[in-house]
């Protein structure tokens, strides 16, 4: 089972992995959490998704390690920028400026050993709107990196909505939970959900008059084993969503909510995207230079940021160590510095719990 969850940021509570309440209209007045994740799904073989990339925090240049699990994924519009929800960056300088992108990961344990590059720019619309009670519109984020990647495959990009049909395939991929608050796996997964058109979508929510044309919703099959629709769940908001157009493979969203528990099985829809297709312009424009980066990550940055936090940062940035912790600890991905950790906890980082209440 997949789930993919948004990684939930600063205006959601500030938004940076806070929960706000959430309700779905069939419900009575019960709330309900929104999270992107995946359910009822199956082991993915990465070499079929080679756009596919995981976003890990990452401060072993300076000596405070790295997450053991991505915080979001993401997918390559070139080797250079990497296409995300705004929500895994906006307002927290932990993402804004201690992101790594890993392309082709089987495992979330792969990283250590992974060809990575560090984020350098981030950009995304100023018509975002960081709110999960208004359905998060505009969910779409763009990252540029240091230097060309040498893995992973840009994705095809759609160049109309033909696809809204219930009738075709699509496919959501990611490293997130398999259940609401439960990984059971370390390898990729991938799930196929069934186009839901977004009047019947806007009718889930009690905030549905919010959705948007530039959002797009899904459900899933439902599993008698699990006693859940398949659909999207925590861990892995900013990744795709492909359509199988013939045979190609192309990428028409990217992970931003859902309801929680994951793939409730009496909700009509089990997860919303932000449209690719929609934002095509803007796209372009910050590919061919014409956007300002809304955030710079340079060493500088991220030396003054880990100080602040209480890290002696070495002057080769290598070799500095936490004045609160030099203890290390390991899970998932590998080594993780027990200080570090700290950092993230600190400052509310819980990648697979970050949840949307509204």
């Amino acid at each position: 089972m997949i789930l993919l969850l948004p990684f939930n940021r600063s205006a959601y509570a500030t938004l940076a992995y806070t929960a706000l309440a959430f309700s779905f209209a069939p419900s009575t007045n019960a709330q309900v959490e929104a999270a992107p994740y995946i359910v009822n799904g199956s082991t993915a073989n990465v070499a079929d998704y080679p756009s596919f990339v995981s976003l890990y925090l990452d401060g072993q240049e300076y000596g405070v390690g790295y997450s053991s699990s991505p915080y979001c994924g993401g997918t390559l519009l070139n080797s250079e920028y990497v296409l995300t929800a705004a929500h895994c960056v906006y307002g927290n300088r932990d993402s804004q400026l201690l992101t790594m992108a890993a392309p082709s990961l089987q495992y979330e344990s792969d990283y250590v050993n992974s060809e990575k590059r560090r984020v350098v720019e981030i950009f995304y619309p100023s018509d975002y709107v960081d709110d999960i009670n208004k359905l998060v519109p505009n969910d779409i984020a763009i990252l540029k990196l240091e230097s060309a990647l040498g893995l992973g495959t840009a994705i095809n990009r759609p160049s109309n909505e033909s696809y809204r049909n219930p009738a075709n395939v699509f496919t959501a991929v990611g490293h997130g939970n398999t259940r609401y608050g439960h990984d059971a796996f370390d390898v990729l997964q991938k799930v196929n959900l069934t186009y839901v058109d977004n009047t019947i979508c806007a009718g889930a929510f009690s905030d549905g008059s919010y959705l948007t044309s530039k959002q797009i919703c899904f459900t899933g099959d439902y599993s008698r084993a699990t006693d859940l629709l398949a659909g999207t769940c925590q861990g892995d908001s900013g990744g795709p969503i492909y359509w199988d157009n013939n045979g190609q493979q192309v990428q028409i969203g990217i992970t931003s909510f859902g309801p929680v528990p994951c793939g409730d099985k009496n909700r009509s829809v089990t997860a919303v995207f932000t449209e690719i297709v929609d934002y095509s312009d803007w796209i372009s424009r910050v590919l061919n230079g014409q956007e300002v980066a809304k955030h710079v990550s340079n060493d500088t940055a991220r030396r003054n940021y880990l100080i602040s936090k209480g890290y002696n940062i070495g002057s080769s940035g290598n070799s500095g160590s936490s004045s609160s912790s030099s203890s290390s600890g390991s899970g998932g991905g590998g080594a993780v510095h027990f200080s570090f950790v700290a950092l993230l906890v600190g400052l509310g980082w819980m990648r697979r719990r970050k949840t949307i209440r509204v």
